[in-house]
């Protein structure tokens, strides 16, 4: 079942002389997806995400969220969804401590007594702010009030959640503790997710769908996996071994996603240095360090070059077949 299903949306701001924001955006998200929406800044992205969460009237174009139509009932779907903005921490009260600002929208919400508490205590141990809950908002960091205004959002338990840019401004923990908490709630609960990143990485790790914006338009909408493979680039695995190590014969058909395997020395000459050139660098990976393993071999280092937005980009612009439309 369609979550989202709109048709010609065009946004144009100024009066003058003016500028399209959107143009012309046709989106259909099923249920269960983690889609992501990526573009450079000026793109349109936050212009959709308010569009589609009922904030913001399109100036041509129609459609539903949740069964609601997008121009007749923004009220209700306004009700029925979650969203979380960079900068959504300006909406806390800092008379209230962290658990007092959630105690205060769960009736809100719809949530009261127990059935609040443990909401409560839920999302402050997955969010990592349980040491932080009796302290003032205006004492705990940038990131640490971002990961409280997700807390909040979340408290409603709506089927879709919008989440703009919602690892801006948090330390590697707090990135670690919000991408879990992204992907359990779309894999145990089912809730679909639309969210807007400069990441290629957290949109590979998290994205079930990629959705392409330039300029106001949408230029690719995919699979994560079918566009990353589409985009038909190489990309390297290098694994430094110690030396000693005995090399098998290695062919690119013991990897899933490699093209070819090149074995030489590390610099240096103290070692031995394999890279594994792949066009599918999450499905590659995984069966790199299995094969490493199964061999006994000392690895010294192991990295890898994951694909950028602005690879994606760039990449994305070539012609494409219907398949990747």
């Amino acid at each position: 079942m369609a979550v989202i299903d709109v048709m010609g949306l065009t946004k144009k701001y100024g009066s003058r002389h003016p500028t399209a924001a959107l143009r012309d955006v046709d989106l259909r998200v099923e249920e269960g997806t983690v889609l992501g929406l990526l573009g450079e800044n000026g793109a349109g992205k936050t212009t959709l995400i308010k569009m589609l969460a009922g904030l913001l009237v399109p100036d041509h174009g129609s459609g539903r969220v949740l069964g609601y139509d997008l121009l007749r009932e923004s009220r209700a779907i306004r009700a029925s969804v979650s969203l979380v903005a960079p900068t959504a921490d300006v909406g806390l009260d800092n008379n209230l401590t962290v658990r007092q600002n959630l105690v205060f929208w769960a009736p809100i919400y719809g949530l009261y007594g127990a059935h609040a508490r443990r909401r409560i205590d839920e999302l402050l141990d997955r969010l990592g702010l349980r040491e932080k809950e009796h302290a003032w908002p205006m004492h705990i960091s940038a990131g640490q009030r971002q990961r409280l205004a997700l807390a909040r959002s979340l408290l409603a338990e709506n089927r879709l959640v919008f989440l703009d840019e919602p690892t801006n401004k948090l330390d590697a923990e707090g990135v670690r503790s919000v991408r879990t908490l992204i992907a359990d709630l779309n894999r145990q609960h089912g809730v679909t997710i639309v969210l807007t990143t400069h990441v290629m990485e957290e949109a590979e790790e998290l994205c079930t769908e990629i959705a392409l914006l330039h300029a106001g338009a949408l230029i690719r909408h995919a699979e994560t996996r079918a566009l990353v493979r589409s985009l038909n680039e190489e990309r390297p695995i290098e694994v430094e071994l110690a030396q000693g190590s005995a090399m098998p014969a290695l062919r690119p058909q013991s990897f899933p996603g490699a093209v070819r395997v090149d074995v030489k020395r590390a610099s240096g000459g103290s070692g031995v240095l394999l890279t594994i050139w792949s066009r599918d660098i999450p499905s590659t990976t995984p069966a790199v360090v299995e094969f490493v393993r199964s061999q006994g071999l000392e690895v010294r280092r192991m990295t890898s070059e994951r694909l950028t937005l602005d690879d994606v980009f760039r990449l994305a612009a070539r012609p494409v077949g219907e398949d990747d439309r």
